[in-house]
């Protein structure tokens, strides 16, 4: 399957819906608007916003989630100030959900079982697709994302560390993980999520330093 066709299978799924997961806004026909290529980092997000004007992919808004990666990304000597120019840098981002979800009309972050079904039926093959060097989980979703995966990947981690469900993002944070995709070795990062109101929100930047110096970039 082309990316292309994924990514219009992704526009059109209702399978949260089929299988009675409550909260969840789909189908959402927001999904990248550029086909990977070459990417040497990617971010892994949790799901785009409830309000459909804004979405890291579309310029027309004023994203939170692109400026604050973005003015990392600026903080490191990237001048970026398109997506063009953030993939043209060998980056690229995904969400985890390809769906928002809400509580009492609000936006939420996803529950385990929307997680574990869109991850494992998308995120999986569009990781498989893209083969970065290395990965940046950001926040509690991505790692949720991420860790129902381990099953289906083969991955190496520190002695120190033991992967569960119940695994905290503050427990893993800043550690490198190597996992086997489809023969490829890929270094994964848990970090937080992009907010300046994290305490911790300086450290995104030393983890993805990490990350680059750990896969050459």
């Amino acid at each position: 399957m082309s990316w292309n066709e994924l990514e219009e299978e992704i526009k059109r799924c209702t399978k949260c819906s089929e299988n009675g997961l409550s909260g969840v806004r789909c189908p959402d026909a927001r999904v990248p608007t550029l086909e990977p290529q070459n990417v040497k980092l990617l971010f892994v997000s949790e799901a785009p916003p409830l309000n459909l004007q804004f979405y890291f992919y579309n310029e027309n808004s004023n994203d939170r989630l692109r400026n604050r990666i973005f003015g990392i990304l600026r903080d490191m000597g990237y001048e970026l100030n398109s997506i063009r120019d953030f993939n043209d840098a060998g980056f690229y981002l995904l969400p985890t959900v390809k769906c928002p979800s809400a509580r009492d009309g609000r936006n939420t972050a996803p529950s385990a079982s929307v997680i574990k079904l869109c991850a494992g039926r998308y995120l999986k093959r569009e990781i498989g697709y893209i083969k970065p060097d290395g990965v940046v989980l950001l926040g509690r979703t991505a790692l949720q994302g991420f860790l129902r995966l381990c099953k289906l990947w083969d991955v190496h981690m520190p002695d120190s560390m033991d992967l569960g469900r119940g695994t905290t993002v503050t427990e893993v944070a800043g550690n490198v993980l190597e996992v086997n995709i489809l023969g490829k070795c890929v270094k994964v990062i848990p970090s937080y999520w992009p907010t300046r109101r994290h305490r911790k929100y300086h450290e995104i930047g030393e983890h993805i330093r990490l990350l680059m110096d750990e896969i050459r970039f």
